[in-house]
């Protein structure tokens, strides 16, 4: 089943006030069904995008012993997670399966003076040498991604009724992950356990997500509450707008944060490896994201939270509480 979900083209929504009116229904209709939808005109290059997808298949070549040098050191951080390392069901406290693919991570370079607090909210970076121009290329790319999700941003603040700036203004120096996730063949991983996937079912733990995905059979599942599990449509001049838990929160259950998967490799293509490019948006670490009262709220009853403390807490960092966090 094709789940349907708008495009969304940022050109005419600049220029075009009847379609951006229009939209404006759209797009609430779809992020309160499934919490997805897609853009188009957004601008990024799409040399720039096959160029980090490549670099990154280059990387996942290595063999394994030199990719642990830039392995990840603890739940939060930046570099490479192997395959099996990951059970995104498993979020939250649940069972899973540890997930079929492996992921490279890169993330923001801020600073804020307080080391303590910069080692767990920004990772530093770990970029192998064996790959030449990873790091200036991912980090072209990852300059659109911020500058795109701003835009989408100031977009969902316009759906809401608020005003432009009231989600970017609290991302200032908002946290981040850019992802290069490599789904191998089934040739490659050998069999498949019983409910075994190269992602199995979540949500993202931010406010949105901007994804690059290559279609196949193994590939992107949503849900949607009036049709079930079922593949988004795809463009692929488009990038995938998902909406994570915090905007869940944020909007206090009139948005959904979407829940999605990816399928596991198929004998009806086993030789199919796919490269996904995801980034992973958040907000400032100490942000306080309070519920918005109806009638632009859902009335869910969330409660707030700190931005970062969340996503830390989802990923199974506690937080001393009487730790303060520097002044924005």
């Amino acid at each position: 089943m094709t789940i349907p979900v708008p495009t969304v083209d940022f050109v005419r929504w600049a220029d075009d006030q009847a379609y951006r009116r229009r939209m404006v229904q759209e797009l609430d209709d779809s992020l309160r069904d499934t919490g997805m939808f897609l853009i188009t005109g957004h601008g990024v290059p799409s040399e720039l995008t096959a160029s980090l997808r490549s670099l990154g298949r280059g990387f996942f070549r290595l063999p394994g012993e030199r990719k642990a040098r830039y392995a990840v050191r603890r739940p939060y951080d930046n570099g490479w997670r192997g395959l099996g390392l990951l059970a995104a069901s498993a979020a939250g406290g649940g069972g899973g399966v540890p997930d079929l693919h492996e992921a490279f991570h890169a993330g923001p370079t801020h600073r804020t003076g307080d080391a303590e607090f910069d080692d767990l909210y920004y990772p530093r970076n770990r970029w192998p040498s064996e790959i030449p121009g990873l790091e200036t290329t991912m980090t072209a790319y990852t300059g659109h991604m911020v500058r795109v999700a701003f835009q989408v941003l100031a977009m969902l603040a316009t759906v809401l009724g608020i005003p432009e700036g009231f989600f970017t203004m609290r991302a200032q120096r908002a946290t981040w992950t850019q992802n290069v996730n490599w789904y191998p063949s089934l040739g490659t991983v050998g069999a498949v356990r019983e409910g075994q996937m190269r992602v199995g079912p979540h949500s993202d733990f931010g406010t949105l997500s901007l994804l690059d995905r290559q279609p196949g059979v193994g590939g992107l599942e949503v849900w949607s509450e009036r049709h079930g599990w079922g593949r988004p449509g795809y463009d692929p001049r488009s990038l995938a707008v998902v909406l994570g838990d915090l905007m869940n929160l944020w909007t206090d259950g009139r948005w959904r944060a979407l829940r999605h998967r990816v399928l596991p490799p198929s004998s009806l293509a086993p030789d199919e490896e796919l490269v996904s490019l995801v980034f992973f948006f958040e907000a400032d670490p100490d942000a306080v994201v309070t519920p918005l009262p109806p009638p632009v709220g859902g009335g869910s009853g969330h409660g707030p939270v700190v931005a970062g403390e969340s996503i830390l807490r989802k990923v199974g960092i506690t937080l001393d509480r009487s730790r303060q966090v520097p002044a924005s």
